[in-house]
């Protein structure tokens, strides 16, 4: 099975919510994805 994590940032740095996420997506097993967007792109596309 197949995880998307969509991650929690601050534009600096990923949230800890985000790694434990992840962590837990892991210890599923699968693949894990992680989608990490920028509010700033928004409108662009």
């Amino acid at each position: 099975m197949t995880t998307l994590v969509i991650a929690e940032h601050d534009n600096a740095s990923i949230k800890g919510a985000t790694l434990n996420t992840v962590t837990a997506a892991v210890a599923c097993g699968g693949d894990v994805h992680v989608l990490v967007a920028d509010p700033a792109v928004v409108g662009r596309i």
